[in-house]
This record gives C-alpha cells, structure tokens and sequence, in this order.
C-alpha cells in the first residue's frame, strides 16, 4: 500500500484558532501565579511549557497540501478479484466501482458493488459493499453520489439502483440480455440501460419498470442521454448509432459507420452534441445524422468524452494517442502518444484538465494547454477489454479515479484537506491537563525543599 507522505506544519499558524487563544491564555495564567517564585524555578516552567506546546505544534498530514498531483489512496481487492469499472461523483467525494472473483478454475464466483466515500477521514475504507453472485459490468454514480446504477454481466442481466447510504438495491430489473452500459442522471432521478436483447431502457428511480423503451437492431452497446433525458444516444453491435427523444420510441434518425461498430460515446448535458468513436472520431448536432466533422485515426476509436457544454472533446484509440479537440474543429489541438493502447479517457467539465489510462499500465494528467503530461502514475495493470469503464475525473478536475487490475487508485489533484493533530481532538486538552500536572508537582517540590 501507498504510505502517505509525512509534513510538518506550525501550529500557530493555523487561521482557526480562537479556541487556541483560550488555551494560550489559560496556559499564560500559570506564569503569573509563579511569578514569587524563583528565577530557575520560572525557566524550568518556561522550558517545560514551551516544550509541551511546541510538541503539540507538530502536525503530520494524513492527506496532502499539494500543488500536484498525488495517490491519495490505492485499495487492494485481493489477488483472485479483477476491478471492472469505476464512476466519481461531481464533487470527487464519491466513488463507485464493481469487481468480480474468480475460482481456481478461473470461472467468474461472484461479484461486489463498492462505495466509497473521499470526505471521510479514513479514506481507504469503503462506505459499504454489496455481493452478487455473477458478474456485474459497469457501474455510474449521479453527481452529487446519491444514486449509483449498476449493469450485470453474464448470467446476472439485471439493472440495479442503489441509494448511496443503502448497501441493498432499491430495486433491479432484468433485461433479457447483458447490460453493457448504464447511465444515470446528475440529479440521480433517471437511469438509462443498453441491453444485449437488443434493446435500450429508461428508469425513473422510483420505480424498477422502465417508462421508455426502443429497440435497436443489434445489441445495445453504450447509451448516453441528456441531463432532462429528452434526447438519448445509443450504439449497437450493427455497426449503427440511433438519437432517440423519449416522447417516441423511434429513433428521429439513424446513422452507420462504414467499418467498426462504436463502443465509445459521449453527450452533453443539453443534448445538442455528442461525439462517438469506431473508425473514426464523429462529432453530431442532434438535428442532423450528418456528422458535424470526421476525424480519422490510423486505428479504433476506443474511448471518447464530451465536456458538459459541449466544447471540449477528448478521445483515446488503440494507435496509442490521446486527442484533444475544441467542437469548433477537427484538427486536434494536440495529441500525445503513450506506450499502449488507450484504455479510457476522461475530461473535466471545464476542459482543463484531462485524464487518459494506457495499455502501457499508466495513467496520464493532461493540462488542455500542453501535451506534456502534468503527472503520470504507473498502475499494477489494466484491463485490456474493449470497453473504458475504469477511469474518471472529478468536474474541477481534482480528484482521479483509475481501475487497475486488482487495485483501485484514487488520485488528489491541487486539494487542500484539514490537517490532523497527533492528539486528534484532545490534544489541547491534554496539553492543558500535562501542564498543569507538571506545575502543581513542581510548586509541590519547591515547597517541601523550604
């Protein structure tokens, strides 16, 4: 496990100390009630006071004061269980993941739902897990981490809600076929599902039946909607994407890729673009099937992800570059080429920061002004499927979320936590309390020497 870095910080140089006043003055008080006494006697207090005070001044952060980018924790799910997918919360404090555990015979045991929660002081705890028995894909948390949806895998071919501060699901729906995307609203109140029945879904959280439902012709890939769900995006294994609104079940348009079906797709908030990947990087109006630029890549488009406003774009591809994009072009405003595949991509909300995972077991910090990584990370592995479920940014860009292979990482960029005392909670108490004691056995002793 990562160790934490140790800083040294001056008590008094905190700016919350009103209550530390107190003590100083109170502390203070012992010097004016000794003051008959003699001068060594008033040094040795002097000393002793300023030695318990200077002791208490010491500060060894558990979190970081950064102006970089640092692990703030990585946590072990054990050597037989493979991390699937990962989702942050806007605020960066919740995170959500699924992993699943194989038996000696590598066949899938069992699989868990993890929560995590970055405001608590014991960061590397989850909150709570919750454990299926078959494997569970991918997983995406609401904005401010309320809901968290889940779809499974394999036998288990259900859409799962949970309420964060519940470990059992509200509620679960079978689909008919694997659930290979899901996707949930910033306010937690809708849930989108592409199913491998060759169909998609939308959920209102409260209630597991779906009120919306289309078909596609092959099987559903990835979904993405706008933030009131009036306008859903969908990919499917026949080589199509289709834009829904959610007053019909068919689609206002259709289109198809030429060579490679599309397992990458991003909107914005407002569903008036979304970009999609295959052989090419696609930007799309909503009101047009034709793509608003093309720009082909030298191989598959793996991963891609629109800024909420829909004017940045970043996409990652097997030729092992990441690209970055303003809307307004199809020139990249740069590219950076790592040692691997990209896994997956990611961008903060105002298109400065972004993240992207390579083959090449690294995980990179991009500032939207350079291609010179800010800060690379290697990870104990990554998963080499063709789906970028593991990696995701805070919207400031200042917490990180990677899925290694049996890790998952959680990164903290620019953050300023509050620090920790070595007596946490009692330690001006117990300077108080120590002082006191000394002082009283020191009057004694002087007394009994007369």
């Amino acid at each position: 496990m990562y160790q934490h870095r140790k800083f040294i910080y001056p008590y008094f140089l905190l700016g919350d100390c009103s209550f530390e006043k107190k003590v100083y003055i109170i502390i203070s008080s012992y010097y004016l009630i000794v003051m008959k006494f003699s001068k060594k006697f008033k040094l040795q207090l002097m000393l002793l006071s300023v030695i318990i005070l200077l002791g208490n001044s010491f500060y060894i952060n558990g979190s970081l004061r950064t102006s970089s980018t640092n692990l703030l924790y990585d946590y072990p799910l054990g050597d037989n269980q493979y991390l699937e997918s990962v989702a942050i919360s806007s605020d960066g404090f919740y995170i959500a993941a699924t992993c699943y555990t194989v038996d000696s015979m590598h066949s899938i045991e069992n699989a868990k739902v993890y929560l995590f929660n970055n405001s608590l002081p014991q960061l590397d705890n989850p909150t709570w897990n919750y454990l299926t028995s078959n494997s569970l894909y991918n997983v995406d948390i609401s904005a401010n981490g309320s809901s968290i949806a889940v779809g499974g895998g394999d036998d288990d071919r259900n859409v799962y809600f949970f309420d964060y501060l519940n470990p059992v699901p509200e509620w679960n729906y079978p689909t008919g076929g694997w659930v290979y995307d899901t996707w949930i609203s910033d306010d937690g109140n809708y849930i989108a599902a592409a199913s491998g029945a060759n169909e998609v879904f939308l959920f209102n959280k409260t209630g597991s039946s779906p009120f919306w439902e289309a078909s596609t012709d092959g099987l559903a890939l990835r979904v993405e909607a706008s933030s009131n769900v009036d306008y859903i995006v969908v990919t499917d294994n026949a080589h199509k994407l289709y834009l829904f609104n959610k007053s019909s079940s068919l689609p206002e348009w259709t289109f198809s890729f030429s060579l490679d079906m599309s397992t990458a797709l991003s909107m914005s908030d407002d569903g008036n673009y979304f970009v999609s990947g295959g052989e090419a990087i696609y930007l799309f109006n909503k009101n047009s099937s034709t793509p608003i630029w093309t720009y082909s890549t030298s191989d598959y488009v793996r991963s891609v992800r629109i800024t909420p406003d829909g004017n940045y774009i970043v996409a990652g591809c097997w030729n092992n570059r990441v690209y970055f994009f303003s809307r307004l072009t199809s020139t990249p405003l740069w590219s950076y080429q790592t040692g691997g595949e990209i896994a997956a991509v990611d961008i903060s909300d105002n298109g400065e920061y972004i993240v992207a995972q390579s083959d090449d077991n690294y995980v990179y910090l991009f500032n939207n002004a350079s291609s010179n990584p800010v800060w690379s990370y290697r990870l104990d592995g990554v998963d080499t499927g063709d789906y970028d479920y593991e990696l995701g940014i805070s919207s400031d860009g200042k917490f990180i979320v990677a899925g290694g292979r049996h890790y998952i990482y959680v990164f903290g960029h620019d953050l300023e936590i509050p620090l920790r005392t070595l007596l946490p909670g009692y330690n001006l108490v117990v300077v108080i309390g120590i002082t006191s004691i000394f002082t009283i056995v020191i009057i004694y002793r002087k007394r009994t020497r007369k």
